[in-house]
C-alpha cells in the first residue's frame, strides 16, 4: 500500500527548525541588488552598475538533461513537501534532472524567512530570491530572474517551468525530450485567441501589440530548450515585463527565428483542469490531497487516474489559421 507521510514529515521539519536553525549557515541566492522595493516593478530601473547576479552560492552543477523550476510562495511549506513526497519521489532517479522551488523573500516576516532558509539547508532544492517581493504582480520578474540564474550557474538542455499546484510525470517528459532534435523547443498547451485582460488580477496596462495576446504556452507547465532560456537571459534588460509570465514568454519568443512551438493536449495547464486522463504529462490546479491521491494511484496501478473523466474538451492548435481562430474545442476527442 503506497504511503505518503507528508503530515509527520512536515511536523518534524517545523520542530527541527526550532532546535537547529542557524541563520549563518543558510544558503541564499541573491539576485539583482536593489536599493529599495520602489525598483521592483520595472526591470529597466536597474542601474548599469547593478549586478545582474550576485553569486553567493558558488556550488557548480553538473550537466542535466532537464531542470524543473517550481514556482512557489514563501509560506507554501506544506505544498512543497507534498511535491517532494509525491511526483518527485516517484520519478526515476537515474534520469538526469534537477528541481528547484523558487521563492522571493523580500518583505516577508522574519519567521517565514527563517523557515524558508532552514528548508533550503535541509533539502538543498530552494532558489531564494532575496530582493524580490513574492506577489503575483512580480511573477514575470521572478521567472526572468530564475532564468538569469540558471543561465549563469547550471548546465542543462531543457527547462520545465511549472507551479506548485501542478502534478508532473517527470519520467514521461524526459522520454519525449530524449527523442527531440530541435534545439529551440517551446512545448506546452498553447493559446492564440486570448484577449488582453483589462481588469482584475491579470489586468495589463502596457500591452499595445494587439487586442489579443501573442500565442503562448500556458504557465501551469511548459518546456523550453536551453538556447531559448539563454536568449531570454541575455536580453533581459530589453524585455517588456507583462503581468502574466506565460504571456510575457510568448511575446519574448514571438519573433525568434526557428522556434519549434509544440502544442500538446497532454499538458493540462489551463486555468482549471480539464479533468483526469492517464495521458497527461502535466496537470494543473490541484490540491495537496489531489497530488497524494494521484501519486498513490500511479504507484499502485501505473495509471494517473482511478477513473478518467473530462470536464470540458481540449483542442488541437491549428497553426495554419490566424491565432484568433486557432483553437476550436468542438468535435475534438483529445483529452
Amino acid at each position: 500500500m503506497p504511503r505518503f507521510t507528508f503530515t509527520r514529515n512536515y511536523k518534524l521539519f517545523v520542530l527541527s527548525n526550532i532546535f537547529s536553525f542557524i541563520l549563518g549557515s543558510m544558503l541564499t541566492v541573491s539576485l539583482l541588488n536593489l536599493d529599495s522595493c520602489s525598483k521592483c516593478n520595472n526591470w529597466h530601473n536597474l542601474n548599469k552598475s547593478d549586478s545582474v547576479l550576485t553569486r553567493v552560492n558558488q556550488n557548480s552543477y553538473a550537466h542535466s538533461l532537464l531542470i524543473i523550476i517550481i514556482i512557489s510562495e514563501p509560506s507554501n511549506f506544506k505544498r512543497r513537501q507534498v511535491i517532494r513526497e509525491t511526483w518527485l519521489e516517484l520519478s526515476n532517479k537515474k534520469f538526469e534532472y534537477k528541481h528547484f522551488f523558487v521563492v522571493g523573500v523580500l518583505g516577508v516576516n522574519k519567521e517565514i524567512k527563517n523557515l524558508v532558509l532552514h528548508e533550503q539547508s535541509t533539502y538543498g532544492d530552494m532558489l531564494v530570491l532575496s530582493s524580490l517581493v513574492d506577489v503575483y504582480s512580480m511573477l514575470t520578474r521572478k521567472v526572468l530572474e530564475t532564468f538569469l540564474w540558471l543561465h549563469q550557474n547550471v548546465s542543462f538542455r531543457y527547462v520545465l517551468k511549472c507551479d506548485d499546484d501542478s502534478f508532473v510525470r517527470v519520467d514521461d517528459i524526459i522520454v519525449d525530450l530524449k527523442k527531440n532534435s530541435n534545439d529551440r523547443l517551446y512545448w506546452g498547451f498553447f493559446n492564440g485567441r486570448a484577449r488582453v485582460q483589462r481588469s482584475g488580477k491579470w489586468k495589463e496596462t502596457n500591452w499595445i501589440l494587439c487586442d489579443y495576446y501573442l500565442p503562448y504556452a500556458l504557465g501551469g507547465g511548459y518546456v523550453l530548450s536551453s538556447s531559448l532560456v539563454q536568449y531570454v537571459a541575455e536580453n533581459a534588460k530589453n524585455l517588456s515585463l507583462y503581468i502574466s509570465e506565460d504571456v510575457s514568454m510568448g511575446a519574448w519568443l514571438g519573433s525568434v527565428e526557428g522556434v519549434q512551438r509544440v502544442h500538446d493536449p497532454r499538458f493540462d495547464t489551463e486555468a482549471t483542469s480539464r479533468g483526469c486522463s492517464n495521458s497527461y504529462l502535466v496537470t494543473h490546479k490541484h490540491s495537496s490531497a489531489d497530488m497524494q491521491q494521484m501519486a498513490a494511484t500511479l504507484q499502485s496501478t501505473g495509471r494517473l487516474c482511478t477513473v478518467e473523466y473530462r470536464t470540458r474538451n481540449s483542442y488541437i492548435y491549428n497553426w495554419s489559421l490566424p491565432p484568433s481562430r486557432c483553437c476550436s474545442r468542438t468535435g475534438t476527442s483529445v483529452p
